[in-house]
């Protein structure tokens, strides 16, 4: 009588097989981590933005004089300022909420005079036309981020 092949697999090829699997697993376990650290990221990124986009926001509303008097800085003799939230008076509302959302952070405030075309650059009291540039600085992982929104006014 004629026996038949018993069929299976062996040991290697089960072990082999095993090995496969957990290689492929633990790449795609990588994967998922790298991913949360994007998503945290970008989370924190909009954050950072929402707090720019709420400070410029609030400034449109002022007049010229207002932009630059609300600070303490006299604009008869300045044709550029920047405030700093961890230091200003004032702009520690905006600190308290950028305490709340991100780690180690704070913003400035840059309020810049424009010149007319061909023009000198006139001071803050005189100006047409300002940029306010919003900067806000986190830490994040162990290294630092920012990020500037700005607008001109006329």
């Amino acid at each position: 009588m004629i026996r038949q092949r018993e069929q299976g697999f062996s040991l290697v090829e089960v072990i082999l097989a095993l090995g496969i699997l957990a290689g492929v697993l633990i790449s795609i376990a990588g994967l998922f981590i790298m991913g949360s650290k994007q998503v945290k990221s970008g989370r924190t990124s909009t954050e950072a933005l929402s707090v720019a986009r709420a400070v410029l926001e609030e400034m449109d509303g002022w007049g010229f004089r207002q932009t630059y008097q609300l600070f303490g800085i006299d604009g008869t003799a300045s044709t550029t300022a920047t405030i700093d939230t961890r230091t200003d008076s004032f702009s520690a509302k905006w600190q308290s909420t950028l305490d709340e959302k991100l780690f180690d952070s704070h913003a400035e405030i840059e309020i810049t005079s424009l010149a007319p075309p061909g023009g000198s650059l006139p001071t803050l009291d005189t100006t047409k036309a300002i940029r306010v540039v919003v900067t806000v600085f986190w830490n994040e992982g162990g290294r630092s981020r920012e990020v500037r929104l700005g607008t001109v006014r006329m």
